[in-house]
């Protein structure tokens, strides 16, 4: 028996079928049923039941999922250990963000890191929220910056198995092309936002006013003149630049856009919900939270264009109550 064995126990366990937990694992399917067989026969007895409608543990296999976790994860923390020790120059941070973030912080990122990171590479990897929680849980990325709505939905039926540190609130605008006939107010209301020409992503950016929006129908491809569905965020940013479509834009993307001279007109909403607060995601096992406190500390002094630090409004909310 040894650590993959007991990896691939648990993706079968995770993935209820052998097919997708080899995908997981990144193994064939064949291989990964042999290699179970194998480690059933040497433990002499079954760690899982299988059934036409797919894989269930037994008895002794879910104790031995138990058991399996533990050494992994302790496996993990020694890993963890050894990073920490090793020249910086081996270690280069690799940085999640979502579609939102990735093209528009990474230059403010990069500045604030090389001031308390020195020496040390800057890796970003794009993705959506659910898979930058696993690549932080999985340690493919050091971090990743997620909002905290999205953190919540993430966990909100299970335990939490990762920390999320605050940094900065950001404002939601509507955004449309400089002479749309909606340019000219200085705020909306989400319920005035035309439904059929408001382009929408199917993954949340993570504010509470996003409920409030009118919901595009099922022909919202056909009415807008693009397809959400197989477009990037900066893709239909563009568009709505060239046509009467809107859509919604955080803060650090509209001040980027307002530099590079997109076209685009960016209005405040009336609605409450219009911030998210954005923060880093990580384990509590990170072998370095000196980076972590740095960054609160980088984020505080000088917020990302178009945000507030949490640091700052945590202590305006605190004066604001106390007058009260």
């Amino acid at each position: 028996m040894n650590l993959r064995d007991l990896q691939y126990v648990l993706a079968v366990a995770e993935h209820r079928n052998f097919t997708r937990a080899a995908e997981a694992a990144a193994v064939s399917q064949p291989a990964l049923s042999n290699q179970i067989k194998k480690l059933e026969a040497e433990l002499g007895s079954p760690i899982f039941q299988r059934e036409q409608g797919g894989v269930t543990l037994t008895a002794f296999g879910r104790d031995l999922v138990v058991n399996a976790k533990q050494i992994i994860e302790l496996v993990d923390n020694i890993s963890d250990v050894a990073r920490k020790y090793r020249t910086s120059e081996n270690q280069p941070l690799r940085l999640g963000m979502t579609p939102t973030l990735a093209a528009y912080l990474s230059l403010y990122v990069r500045e604030l890191f090389a001031a308390m990171a020195v020496d040390r590479k800057i890796i970003i990897v794009e993705d959506y929220p659910v898979a930058l929680s696993k690549m932080v849980a999985d340690r493919a990325v050091d971090m990743a910056f997620i909002a905290r709505k999205s953190f919540d939905k993430i966990f909100e039926d299970a335990k939490r198995p990762l920390i999320f540190t605050p940094l900065w609130l950001e404002p939601l605008y509507l955004a449309l092309r400089a002479d749309h006939p909606l340019a000219a107010k200085n705020s909306i209301w989400a319920h005035e936002v035309p439904a059929d020409q408001l382009i929408r992503f199917g993954i949340s950016f993570g504010y509470d006013l996003e409920k409030d929006l009118p919901t595009p129908s099922d022909a919202a491809a056909e009415s807008t003149g693009i397809d959400v569905k197989s477009a990037r965020f900066e893709t239909v940013c563009r568009y709505v630049a060239q046509s009467d479509a809107c859509t919604i834009v955080n803060a650090i993307a509209a001040e980027q856009f307002k530099r590079d001279g997109f076209g685009l007109s960016f209005i405040p909403f009336d609605n409450e919900g219009n911030m998210r607060e954005l923060g880093v995601l990580t384990r509590p096992e990170y072998p370095h939270p000196e980076i972590i406190t740095a960054l609160q500390e980088g984020v505080c002094k000088d917020a990302p264009a178009g945000t507030i630090a949490s640091c700052i409004s945590d202590i305006v909310g605190a004066a604001v109550t106390a007058t009260n």
